[in-house]
């Protein structure tokens, strides 16, 4: 089973998110053999998905924790050298040939149609975690709601 994530990059972190992720992930990783989970590795919200998934790593040994990166250069690797110490992997689609400007959207479009399920943490219309979101809905994806 492979989940992603989706939410704002100005997120603010609540007790009930953080219950409702974990036991949104707890569930998945009961159900599955093995978890895997899809993270941007942007922003306030992935940054709190990475988080609840590295700690349920300590109770459950089938989670993996991914860092789906959107085009690989010196800079950026740089800037997300600290992200990506709290993942188990990184990911990198076939996007090389992809415009740098949409890269973030190709890869959340990736993301998911490789996925299984996008948990979801949208309060708004606009933006990337809003465009995400709509794509997973055009692509009939099980898409798990979390309080904003």
């Amino acid at each position: 089973m492979i989940v992603t994530f989706c939410g704002h990059r100005d997120f603010i972190e609540t007790a009930s998110a953080e219950s409702a992720l974990t036991g949104l992930l707890e569930n998945y990783a009961r159900q599955n053999e093995k978890l895997v989970c899809y993270n941007g590795g942007y922003g306030n919200f992935d940054y709190f998905a990475a988080t609840c998934v590295s700690n349920l790593q300590r109770r459950f040994a089938n989670i993996l924790n991914c860092l789906v990166i959107p085009y690989i250069c010196p800079q950026f690797l740089e800037k997300i050298s600290e992200v990506k110490k709290r993942f188990d992997q990184t990911i990198y689609p076939p996007l090389e040939n992809v415009p740098k400007k949409y890269a973030i959207i190709r890869r959340n479009e990736w993301m998911i149609d490789n996925a299984d399920v996008l948990f979801a943490c949208v309060r708004s219309s606009w933006g990337g975690a809003a465009r995400t979101l709509k794509y997973a809905r055009k692509e009939d994806k099980i898409i798990e709601y979390l309080p904003v």
